[in-house]
C-alpha cells in the first residue's frame, strides 16, 4: 500500500469515512494499492495531514489516463462538490471544481463520465442538482458551462462520453428514455435525439450505457432494449451517418436485466463490451474480426465468477489489444481478468492485497479501470478504509 507518514486528521484505520482506492499493476507484474484520499491530502501542519475531501458512496466516478503514467480521477464529494485526484506519475493532488471555478454541485447520484484527453484537450461532464447537464473543458485551463437548452439529465440515467478526431460526444437517455447525444464540436451544445432519429429499439429503464470512439471519426454506442438484447448504434463519420444493430443474433447473449456495460476501444478501432448475463456471470463480447462471447474464468480451476448483485463492471484494452476487465464478486471481492479467454490471467485482488472491502452501493458507475503505459489501474470505493 502507498501511504503517507503524516498523521490523519479525523479519520481512524477501519472505518468513519469513505475513500477512492488505486489498484496498480507495475510492469514487473507486482500490484500496490494506494488511498487516494489520503495521497492527494494537504499536510496542515508538520506531520499533520487533512485527507482530500470523501467520496459520495452514490455518485460514482471517472476515469482516465494517457502517455506514460498520467491519470486523472473525477467525482463527487460528500457535498456534490466535483473535484479531481491528479498525477502525472509522482505523487497525486487534489482540485475542487466548485470553489476553484464555481461549478455547481452535482445531483446526489450523477456518475461523472471524461472521454479522455485528446490533442491537449479534455471534457468532464455530470448532471447538477436539477438535472442540467455541465460541461468542463480543459485546454491547458478549465471553464466550464451548461446549456439550458439540453434535455435534463434524469436522476436514472448513466453518463458516458468519447472524444475522437472531430470532437467530443456525451449520451444518456432524457426524461423518456430516449438516446440522446451532445456534441461539442462546431455548434457549442449541439444535440440529437438518437432513438427518434434511428427508431431505435425502446430501452430498458434500467439500461447500462456504453460509448467509446477512436480515430477521426468513430462512433459506437451500447446499450439494453427492453428484451436485454444488447444494441449497438455505429457511426458517424466511417459510416456516413448512424446505424443499428442487435448483437443478440451476432452470438452475444443476452445481457441481465439491469446489467452495466462497459466498451473499451484502442486508437486502432473497437475491442469489444463486458456485460453480465443472465446467470450474473461477467463475460467479454470481443470484437476482433467479427463478434464472440468470451467466458469469464478464474485462472486456476476455471470456474465461473459471479458477480455482486450491486456491482458494476469497468473494462479497457492494453497496447498489445488484449482486453483487461474488473469487477466485485459476490463475495465483495475485487476481481481482474485478462484476456482473451484462451490466454486468461483473472485476479483476486481484495485476497491477494488485503484490500479495503468495496461498498456496498448500488450506483451507476463506482468502478473505473483504465491502461497506462505501465499497466491497468483499478479504481474503487470503500467505506472500510485502512488509512
Amino acid at each position: 500500500m502507498t501511504t503517507t507518514d503524516a498523521r490523519t486528521l479525523g479519520v481512524t484505520p477501519g472505518g468513519g469515512y469513505t475513500a477512492v482506492i488505486e489498484v496498480a499493476r507495475d510492469p514487473d507484474g507486482s500490484f500496490r494499492w494506494t488511498n487516494l484520499n489520503i495521497a492527494a491530502g494537504k499536510e496542515v501542519a508538520p506531520g499533520i495531514l487533512r485527507p482530500a475531501p470523501f467520496p459520495s458512496l452514490t455518485g460514482g466516478f471517472a476515469a482516465t489516463g494517457w502517455g506514460t503514467d498520467s491519470r486523472r480521477v473525477y467525482y463527487a464529494n460528500t457535498d456534490g462538490a466535483l473535484g479531481e485526484f491528479a498525477t502525472d506519475g509522482s505523487g497525486w493532488t487534489y482540485r475542487n471544481f466548485t470553489s476553484a471555478e464555481g461549478t455547481p454541485a452535482a445531483a446526489w447520484n450523477s456518475p461523472p463520465a471524461t472521454g479522455g484527453m485528446r490533442s491537449g484537450a479534455m471534457m468532464v461532464y455530470y448532471a447538477d442538482e436539477t438535472g442540467q447537464l455541465v460541461i468542463l473543458k480543459f485546454t491547458g485551463s478549465w471553464t466550464w458551462g451548461a446549456n439550458p437548452a439540453l434535455p435534463r439529465v434524469p436522476e436514472w440515467s448513466p453518463l458516458t462520453a468519447l472524444h475522437n478526431g472531430r470532437g467530443r460526444f456525451v449520451y444518456y437517455f432524457d426524461a423518456n428514455d430516449h438516446l440522446t447525444e451532445v456534441e461539442e464540436y462546431g455548434v457549442a451544445g449541439r444535440f440529437t435525439d438518437l432513438t427518434t432519429y434511428l427508431g431505435l429499439p425502446a430501452a430498458s429503464p434500467v439500461s447500462g450505457l456504453s460509448a467509446v470512439g477512436w480515430g477521426n471519426d468513430s462512433r459506437r454506442v451500447y446499450y439494453a432494449d427492453r428484451e436485454d438484447n444488447v444494441v449497438e448504434l455505429v457511426g458517424f463519420g466511417d459510416e456516413r451517418g448512424w446505424r443499428w444493430q442487435s448483437l443478440t443474433p451476432l452470438s452475444i447473449r443476452q445481457a441481465k436485466e439491469g446489467s452495466p456495460l462497459a466498451a473499451a476501444a484502442s486508437s486502432q478501432g473497437l475491442a469489444g463490451v463486458a456485460l453480465w448475463n443472465r446467470a450474473s456471470e461477467p463475460f467479454w463480447a470481443g470484437r476482433v474480426g467479427g463478434w464472440r462471447s468470451q467466458e469469464i474464468r478464474t485462472t486456476g480451476d476455471g470456474t465461473r465468477p459471479v458477480v455482486a448483485a450491486n456491482s458494476f463492471v469497468a473494462s479497457a484494452v492494453a497496447g498489445d489489444g488484449r482486453p483487461w476487465v474488473s469487477y466485485v464478486a459476490e463475495d465483495n471481492h475485487l476481481a481482474l481478468w485478462r484476456g482473451p479467454q484462451e490466454d486468461r490471467l483473472w485476479w483476486d485482488l481484495t485476497a491477494d492485497l488485503g484490500l479495503p472491502a468495496a461498498a456496498k452501493v448500488a450506483t451507476q458507475g463506482p468502478l473505473a479501470l483504465l491502461h497506462s503505459e505501465r499497466g491497468p489501474r483499478v479504481y474503487y470505493l470503500t467505506d472500510e478504509p485502512e488509512f
